[in-house]
């Protein structure tokens, strides 16, 4: 199970049939058609309660302030967009991709341009920029623990600390699903390979390094983001790969866990405008609005833990939580951003050495 599919999982029916359901205003993906252009904007994401969030933190303050009328569907699709774009009868204005359907997309030319004209990119973390979309959403890849048993003072700084089994005499649990695991970048930096020589990735070093450190009977796979909160809490791992955003949330609910912001690797999942689509200014004002209002980010911030590509969001936080968050200057030179168009060349390749690998263990 990957990082979205519970999110999918919430929105199976409309993904199923790609024109159905408005969870916002409207059942029909036709609400674009109604009224003036570029007074309203259909938005299209994952649904669940993370379709809630998005309304409560920045759909609903943005059309407050412009009078632009969001409409929310639940049935976000690469798929769908290209059927849209090819048919020419665009219904959706701004749609939610994942980093590697992002670059197909682009590649496939399915994508309207960013007008930063319009949208001001005075609040955009450098590594959420792009041509075609911006990556508006982010989340670190982490190293995690369990403070009962590794107190702060004792926790690993880096991710060769983390797989020394002198240092921690105990199981690893680290992420197994490489469409969002960022552990063979974890082992190349292990080995101390610097942040701009780590694309292309040299899948086989990265697995020598772990058959090695910690070694191969040291590691637990979790395929499931609960399952490391889930092992951590219940004392079956004190050292576990996990999300910033899952660390930040089962803190919050009393969890003794912590995690290191340095070192993580970044990834994150792009809005972008489809060839055609009938309100793109619309569109692009909400990016503005969701990139630069401090008080809708920063509520988006603390509403879901998740980081938006909002940087005047942080004075807004808590200075513990805003230090710890991709966007923060704090950690600038001290993150990896994972690489999009590798792991969209070369993902299915490097999953079928990873299980071959994991299957010789």
């Amino acid at each position: 199970m990957s990082r979205r599919s519970l999110l999918k999982t919430g929105a199976l029916a409309a993904v199923a049939a790609p024109f159905a359901g408005s969870l916002l205003t409207a059942c029909s993906t036709k609400s674009s058609d109604s009224g003036p252009a570029n007074k309203t904007v259909t938005v299209t994401s994952y649904g669940g309660s993370y379709n809630d969030q998005l309304t409560k933190t920045i759909l609903t303050p943005f059309q407050k302030k412009t009078g632009i009328r969001p409409t929310l569907l639940a049935n976000t699709s690469l798929a769908a967009l290209k059927t849209q774009v090819q048919s020419g009868d665009v219904q959706w204005d701004l749609v939610e991709l994942t980093a590697p359907e992002y670059v197909q997309a682009v590649s496939e030319g399915l994508l309207e341009k960013f007008d930063y004209n319009i949208i001001s990119d005075t609040g955009l973390p450098s590594y959420a920029k792009a041509d075609y979309g911006i990556k508006y959403l982010s989340f670190l890849f982490v190293m995690a623990w369990d403070q009962t048993h590794i107190p702060d003072a004792q926790a690993p700084t880096n991710w060769a600390q983390f797989f020394d089994q002198s240092r921690y005499a105990t199981k690893r649990s680290v992420y197994g699903q490489l469409s969002d695991s960022s552990i063979l970048e974890a082992a190349r930096l292990a080995e101390g390979i610097p942040f701009d020589r780590i694309y292309p990735l040299d899948v086989d070093a990265a697995l020598r390094y772990l058959a090695q450190h910690p070694g191969r009977d040291k590691l637990i796979y979790h395929t499931a983001n609960q399952e490391p909160i889930q092992q951590l809490t219940s004392g079956e791992v004190a050292l576990s790969t996990s999300f910033n955003n899952r660390i930040n949330a089962a803190r919050k609910d009393g969890a003794k866990l912590n995690f290191s912001s340095s070192n993580g690797v970044l990834a994150g999942d792009y809005f972008v405008v489809p060839k055609g689509a009938r309100n793109k200014e619309a569109a692009f004002r909400l990016m503005d609005f969701m990139s630069n209002d401090a008080d809708a980010g920063a509520d988006f911030d603390q509403t879901t833990n998740l980081t938006l590509a909002n940087t005047a969001a942080l004075a807004k936080l808590p200075a513990a939580v805003a230090d710890s968050l991709p966007t923060s200057p704090k950690l600038a030179g001290s993150i990896l951003v994972r690489d999009d168009a590798w792991w969209a060349k070369n993902l299915k390749a490097t999953e079928q050495t990873f299980k071959l690998w994991q299957a010789a263990s």
